[in-house]
Order: C-alpha cells, then sequence, then structure tokens
C-alpha cells in the first residue's frame, strides 16, 4: 500500500537517492511524515531522507510592546520533533536533551 505521502508530488528524489518532504509538517504529524518519508525513500532505492520544518517549529507571542504579534523560532516545538522522532527509533535521544 502506498501512502499519500509518497506519492505526493512535493516529495523530492535526486540522482543520489536522497528523498525529502517539506510542507506542513509541525510536531503533531512529524512522526507519519517521517514514516511515511522513510517509505518512500526505500520503494525509490534511497539510502537517506530528510524532512524540513519552518513554519510547524514556529510561534506568535506578543512582543515587548504588548500590542504586536512577533513570529518566533520556538525550541519547545523542535524539542517535541526531537523526542517523536528518537521514539521512532530513528536517532539516539541527545543527552543534553534529557
Amino acid at each position: 500500500e502506498t501512502s499519500a505521502w509518497s506519492i505526493d508530488p512535493q516529495f523530492v528524489t535526486s540522482s543520489r537517492k536522497i528523498v525529502g518532504y517539506a510542507g506542513g509538517i509541525k510536531p503533531v504529524n512529524v512522526g507519519k511524515v517521517a514514516q511515511d518519508t522513510i517509505k518512500a525513500c526505500q520503494e525509490s532505492g534511497g539510502k537517506e531522507f530528510w524532512i524540513d520544518m519552518e513554519s510547524g517549529v514556529r510561534s506568535k507571542v506578543i512582543g515587548a510592546s504588548g500590542k504586536e504579534e512577533e513570529d518566533i523560532f520556538d525550541l519547545s516545538k523542535c524539542y517535541e520533533c526531537i523526542d517523536t522522532i528518537c521514539e521512532l527509533g530513528l536517532i539516539e535521544h541527545p543527552p543534553v536533551l534529557q
């Protein structure tokens, strides 16, 4: 069975057989995206994969003026993603984050 992610035109493969996905990835779906990207990598004969997250690890906060919202890079969202990827067994949990 082919997943929706693995047939999505946003998947990118290169001659080096590295597969990647970008778009709409955030802490709540990073595990599923990683699993689907791994599957697409395997189906294409790839050996490595990447995922690209930007807006999914950002948050809006009230700025110093107390009126305007600022868009910030949110480390807590990054840590959530790291935890999820580690729980999948794709990498070992970095000791400094335990």
